[in-house]
Order: C-alpha cells, then structure tokens, then sequence
C-alpha cells in the first residue's frame, strides 16, 4: 500500500484518540457537572438520580470507548495490510457498521491485490509476447546456433526470472551432452554431461518437460540439500526439439524472490522452444551445409592442384615424348656411322694381325672409344623408348672401379679425393653392367658437382650386401641437399643447378633403371653437410634368359658360304662392310644402296639370303620384304633386317608378325655371322 496512505492511517488514528477523549468530557464530566449546579439545590441530599446520571454518563462512556477500540482494530488491520503482514482486516466484535466497514476494506483490499496480480500477469504477457516476436525475426537472422541458442537462453531467463540457465545438445554418435549457452554458471561448471542417470536424459527420452515447484515434494528425485547436483529447490526443464526428434535440454534454476518456477513459465518455454527447434535444426543443416560446402571447396582446391600438377606433368611428357623423338632420331643417325667405324676399324686390326703394335694399339683405342659411343646411344635410347636391358651375372665392384679409371684424374685436378669402401665379398648379381655404370658415373658427376670451395672435398664410393640384396653408394662432403626439395630429385628436368649446368634427367634416368633392376635409390643427405646415395639391387644367385629382344638363345655361328647375298642399305659404307664380312666367308655378296634398286634386281636375279635396312629414303625394308613376299615367296624365311632405331616398337612389331631376325647397328662382324648362320644351307 502507498506510503501517503500509510501516514494518513496514522494521523487517523490519533484523532480517534483524542475525539474519543472528547466524547468522555462531553458525555461524562461536563453534563454531569452542568446537572450538579443547575440542580444542586433540588438534587441536595438526593444521591439516586445524581448516581444514575453517573451511571449513565458511565455507560455513555463505554459506548464511546467501544467503538473507539473497534475503529483502532479496524485502523491496525487496514495498517498491517498495507504492509503485506496480513492480506484482511480481522474484526471479531464491535458494532455491525464497523464490522461492515472493515468486510469492505477487505473486498477493496482484494481488488486492489487482484488488480495488481492482473497487472503484473499482463506486463509478463506483454514482455513474453515481445520475446516471442523479437526471437522469430531474430531466428531467421542469426544462422550461428551458438549465438542463436544463447539469445533463446537470455531471453526465456529474462522472462521466467530465473538466474542460472543452460542449453544443451546431444553430441551426434556420443553419450553425453555439449554446453551450447550457459548463464550464470561459473566457468569450472560447465563441462560435457553424461546422457544416462541424468534428469535431462528422461525429458529428452520422453520429450515431455520436468516442472520441479519443490524438490522436497519429489523424492524420488533425491534431496534438495544435494548441491553437487541440484543448485535450487525449483527448476524447470524443457525438451528442445525439431521436427523429428528431440535434440537436447533447456534447463533452469534459481527462480528470483526464491519463488518456485510456475505452469505459466512452462507454457511460455513451450511456445518459444517449439519455435527455435525448427530454428536450430535449420541452423544445424545450414552449418552441415557450410562444413560440406569447405570440404568439397578443399577437394576442389585439392583437385585443382592436382590438375595443375597433371597438366605440368602432360607438359613433362610432351618433352619428354618431343626429347625421346629427337634423341631416337640422333641415334638412328649415329648408329650408322659407329656401325661404319667399328666394322672397318675392325677389319683393320684384322688385317694388321701382328704388324705395327703402336698402329694396333691405336685401333683398339679407336674400336675402345666407338664402343663408349655406342654404349652412351644406348642409354640415350633406353630414356627416349621403355625397352628391357640385357642382363648377366656381374660384380659391381668392377664396375666401380671401371668408374674410378674413368674419373680420378679429372677429380684429382679439381682437388676432390676419391675414396672407396668396396666389400671384397661382394657377390655377383644380374644386372645390365652398362646402365648400372651410367647410373655410377651420374652419381659420382653430381657429387662433384655438389662440392663447396673450401673444406674437405671427398667421394666416397662403397659396397656391401645382406642376405636379399647388394647395395653401393656413393657419399660426398658437399653443400647437401635442401629437406624441401629432396622429395623432387627423382623428377625429369627438376635440378637444383643454377644456370645450365644441369638438365634435371641424370637422376630421374638412374631410378628408372635402378627400378627396372627390381632395386630403389636411398637418400640421406644433411644441408652443408654432405649427401649419400646407396643403391639396392636384388640378389641374384643364377642367370636367366635376359634378352628383350630375343626368344631364344642365338646358336653359335655356322660357317657362310656358298651363298649368294643381297645387302640393301642406303648408307654404301655400311652396304660394303657387311659384304665385306660375308665375301671373307666366301660367300657371293651384292650391294644395292636403295630399295628400289634392290627389288629390280630381286625380280631379276636369284639370291639366297637377303639383308636389307629398315629405313631408307625411297622404298623402305617393309615393302622390300613385301614385294618378295608377293612375287619370291621362296625367300620370305631366307630375309633378315638392319637397323640402327634399336627400339623402334613398329619395327620390332613387323618383325615378330613375319618371323624375321633383326641385325642391330652398330653391329660387329660376329653378330652379322651369328644372324645369317640361321639361313645357312644344311
């Protein structure tokens, strides 16, 4: 009740106080004396009627005081229920008119406290009513659910008066709850909740809400003096659900003026979470959503880089195809003129027999060199065309020490020491001695290459085996490789030398040969440190058949003679050196240095054994076998082919079509023997 009206009771009451003093004067003392005097002569000696007016001034008087103490009880009522210590005015006697005036102090009491609830309830209705329309244009701006679910919380505490609060959501595939929003909890608090045995578990289970007005009437939920699981005697838990399921708990506590949360609370949560369900579920897809939309952007990004690595790759291929092309072509032309070379230079050495030993000497020098050169074709050709090497049984301790021969003068002149560690026992394996050189002698160039200008300035190469496998290595004192790029070496045309020291292939040309082995290439290498490369190889203990280009093993050649020979070849000096070879087997030799030179004489002349080249410039050694097989069928098992595009896919193609023998240049005057004996005469 207003202060004003407080005060305005207590003056009230003062002056009932003193009205009733008044009364008592004017009822009692003042008539009494008036009569006393007026009537003292008749009432002299007349004691009855002067104690009857006593006692009707007396009883005057008690009327008075009783009404007077009526309207105190009234005044102390009314005093109390403004204060709140009463909610009516109790009057058990006194006059009806008082007691009338007090029932309906109290029925406008009781107005008055109903319109005040009414009032309240209505601005509680108003402010829930704004809630709820603030939150459903809020949902549809906030797509965080983190951010969403902490305003929900505000907002629904704000609302029921609560002062603890938390929003909890299921984690998908766990058994426990993940704090999305909490308020007034202290931080250490807050922490992932077990589902089961928990009150929120059964409002999930059932999807029904937990009103708890007093925990002391539940107990089967335990004791309301537990506070390490219940902060207050009165909490309200909500489902939150969506369309479909129920995906976690609104749970809250403390309710302010230590008041019990009520039904009302429980519906106003209940509208405002049916609506954020829908809210939250479709933040959750959008949040899905977004988490799959950065996935496939970094599976794009990843695709995208490997696209551009594949394009870089396609690029590699095409020079690398574009470099095979050409060095295919160098080879073919080489090939002819080492051919030319080794034969006649052959045949020299043949006819000085024991003559001039410096002349000799000299040849062999010539024949040894040639062969280097035939040797570095080959290689070339094996990285331009995929062929299989030919292989035997060798020791790569000789063939290290064929490297050193090769190379410690010039380290020596560039101040680098050669060391080796070579296992003496090292047994023997099958590999191709020429490509495994290759492999040694890029290996030990790029170790020089790698040497700083000052400090130690050491090779070392090594050897040793275990049970499976025969490894060397060759270890430097150079400036290392970088740990970002070492995953790189092995890749065609990646170097790490500047200007055009290097072309990026000597490395990506040894692992493709050491793979072809069956073997792999080790690093180890320190930045300003050194590097080492070790090598494995596969343990070999017997030969195998090991040609690519052979079926069978070549029987030993069988004397040539008495034949009568074409040899077709548009190169006259490799025409004349085979029938050179053939006419000291005593053989009759005839040279054509073109195809269609060749297949008028073939229609015109009879000939055993025909040797014609692959490639020439008018009429190719394809027609040439063609037409003989059209019109001199007698001689299609009696021809053989040259050529110097050793690994030419068509060419050996055409060959295993028409079971035809092929004589690879450059070639020496034994191989030509060992081919033709196939066609000799028995």
């Amino acid at each position: 009740m207003p202060t004003g009206l407080i005060d305005s009771m207590s003056m009230t009451k003062l002056s009932l106080r003193r009205i009733a003093l008044n009364a008592l004067g004017l009822l009692v003392l003042i008539p009494f004396l008036g009569i006393v005097y007026l009537f003292w002569d008749e009432v002299k000696g007349k004691w009855v009627p002067l104690l009857f007016l006593l006692f009707i001034a007396i009883l005057g008087y008690a009327l008075v005081w009783t009404l007077v103490a009526t309207l105190t009880r009234v005044m102390k009522g009314l005093e109390k229920v403004s204060r709140g210590e009463a909610t009516s005015i109790e009057v058990d006697s006194g006059p009806d008119p008082l007691r009338e005036m007090a029932e309906i102090i109290n029925a406008l009491n009781k107005l008055t406290n109903d319109f005040h609830e009414n009032a309240r309830q209505l601005q509680t209705f108003i402010q829930q009513f704004a809630t709820l329309t603030e939150l459903t244009e809020i949902t549809a701006k906030i797509p965080d659910i983190h951010e969403l679910l902490g305003l929900v919380l505000r907002r629904a505490m704000a609302n029921t008066y609560a002062r603890k609060g938390t929003v909890m959501l299921i984690r998908e595939g766990e058994e426990s709850f993940e704090i999305i929003a909490s308020e007034g909890w202290k931080a250490e608090d807050i922490a992932p909740i077990e589902i089961k045995g928990s009150l929120a578990f059964s409002v999930i289970e059932t999807g029904e809400p937990l009103l708890v007005t007093d925990l002391n009437l539940h107990p089967e939920l335990g004791h309301s003096h537990d506070s390490s699981r219940y902060q207050s005697s009165s909490f309200l838990i909500m489902p939150l659900k969506t369309k479909s399921t129920v995906i976690g708990a609104v749970c809250l506590s403390e309710r302010g003026g230590n008041l019990p949360f009520t039904h009302q609370d429980q519906q106003f949560l209940t509208v405002v979470l049916g609506q954020i369900g829908y809210a939250v579920e479709n933040a959750r897809l959008l949040k899905q959503a977004r988490d799959s939309a950065d996935a496939l952007k970094e599976v794009v990004n990843c695709q995208e880089v490997k696209i551009k690595d594949a394009w870089e790759q396609i690029l590699r291929s095409e020079k690398l195809s574009a470099l095979g092309q050409l060095i295919a072509g160098v080879a073919h032309e080489l090939n002819n003129p080492l051919t030319s070379i080794l034969g006649y230079t052959g045949l020299a050495i043949e006819a000085l027999g024991d003559g001039d030993s410096r002349v000799v000497n000299r040849l062999d020098t010539v024949m040894k060199e040639a062969s280097r050169a035939t040797r570095i074709v080959q290689n070339l050709l094996s990285f331009a065309r995929t062929r299989k090497s030919e292989r035997q049984m060798a020791q790569i301790n000789d063939i290290i020490e064929n490297i050193i021969s090769l190379r410690r003068y010039d380290l020596r002149s560039n101040r680098i020491d050669l060391v080796t560690e070579l296992d003496p026992e090292l047994p023997k394996t099958l590999l191709d001695s020429d490509q495994i050189q290759q492999v040694l002698l890029n290996l030990v160039n790029n170790s020089a290459q790698a040497m700083g200008s000052d400090g130690l300035r050491q090779i070392t190469l090594g050897s040793h085996f275990d049970e499976d496998s025969v490894y060397f290595f060759v270890r430097d004192t150079g400036c290392g490789i970088p740990e970002s790029v070492a995953s790189r070496i092995f890749e065609p045309f990646f170097t790490t030398k500047e200007g055009d020291s290097g072309n990026g292939l000597g490395l990506s040309i040894s692992s493709g040969i050491i793979k072809e082995h069956g073997g792999e290439m080790l690093l180890e290498s320190q930045e300003g440190i050194g590097t080492t490369m070790t090598v494995r190889l596969p343990r070999t203990n017997r030969p195998e058949v090991l040609s690519a280009e052979r079926k069978e093993v070549i029987p030993a050649p069988q004397a040539v003679s008495d034949q009568r020979i074409l040899v077709v070849d548009d190169e006259e000096p490799i025409a004349l050196l085979v029938a050179e070879y053939l006419d000291s087997m005593g053989s009759e030799v005839h040279v054509c240095t073109s195809g269609k030179q060749a297949l008028e004489r073939i229609d015109s002349e009879a000939f055993t054994l025909i040797l014609s080249d692959v490639r020439m410039p008018d009429v190719d050694g394809f027609t040439v076998f063609k037409e003989v097989e059209k019109h001199r069928p007698e001689l299609v098992r009696r021809f053989a082919l040259m050529t110097g595009d050793v690994t030419n896919k068509e060419i050996r193609k055409f060959a295993e079509d028409h079971g035809l023998p092929i004589l690879h240049k450059p070639f020496t005057k034994q191989e030509v023997l060992e081919t033709l004996s196939q066609f000799a005469l028995t």
